[in-house]
């Protein structure tokens, strides 16, 4: 059995997508990936999610959970009328809020693990791939070889799947 010493160096949770998320102590996994992960959206007239990947303004607002579960918008209750101004600021005048917590609400995966090593190859800020696990000590681009193996962090175990972009 190959057995490889990883360290968890960063969790994080998005409660609104496509907002800056919030660094986390722990967390709870659930095959659904970090509960209250990615569970209000911001959508265009049509419905479809509206990212930040396009409006980068939405990065300068900050999701976090509220005691009650609920997404927090700097703050305030994601149903706010001061969080639903703040937003169609930073993403349009038409752009809407909208809860949905089915699996479908990740872009490709309900967790994104990502490693020191890709993120140093990348060359870009960590937070820029908004991932839930960042894994340091992991050497370049390795992670690139799990696909078909197992990562074990505390009681959770991870079959390693996907690569984005791969």
């Amino acid at each position: 059995m190959d057995v490889c010493r990883l360290r968890v160096a960063e969790l994080w949770r998005y409660p609104v997508k496509s907002l800056a998320g919030e660094r986390l102590e722990r967390a709870v996994v659930t095959p659904n990936g970090v509960v209250g992960d990615r569970i209000v959206h911001v959508r265009d007239p049509r419905g479809r999610v509206i990212s930040a990947r396009t409006r980068r303004r939405l990065l300068a607002l900050h999701g976090t959970l509220g005691p009650d579960g609920e997404p927090l918008i700097d703050g305030r209750p994601w149903t706010a009328p001061e969080s639903a101004a703040a937003v169609r600021e930073a993403a349009g005048a038409e752009a809407t809020l909208a809860r949905y917590d089915g699996p479908e609400r990740f872009d490709v995966l309900p967790l994104l693990v990502a490693t020191d090593g890709a993120i140093a190859a990348l060359g870009v800020d960590g937070r820029r791939l908004r991932p839930n696990i960042v894994i340091s000590g992991v050497a370049g681009l390795a992670e690139r070889q799990w696909p078909g193996r197992k990562l074990r962090i505390g009681d959770v175990v991870f079959n390693m799947v996907k690569l984005r972009g791969r």
